[in-house]
């Protein structure tokens, strides 16, 4: 019994491992850095990549009237990409989905 629960072990963490390689993992996180999102100044934290553009996941921040407005979402080569959502005052204004 104990044999065939190895046994099934091994085989999701090879199907997990193969899936693992198939993904980009050439990303490197930042805390904060000044960037510019569709022509709006603000400070994104999150992944990136090589060339320092946004890519995987991360946040957004810019000003609005003095009240931070949030993006939280997934990025791909600097654009929104995938599922994402909108914050003002830790409270959720609403979700896209960007092609």
């Amino acid at each position: 019994m104990e044999l065939k629960n190895a046994t099934a072990f091994e085989e999701k963490r090879a199907r997990s491992v193969s899936i693992a390689e198939a993904v980009d993992c050439h990303h490197h996180a930042v805390d904060e850095i000044e960037y510019s999102c569709a022509g709006i100044q603000g400070k994104y934290s999150g992944e990136i990549n090589q060339e320092g553009k946004p890519h995987g996941n991360g946040s957004f921040v810019r000003d609005n009237d003095g009240t931070p407005f949030t993006y939280i979402g997934t990025w791909k080569d600097g654009e929104r990409v995938g599922n994402g959502g909108y914050y003002k005052n830790g409270r959720l204004l609403g979700n896209v989905v960007w092609d």
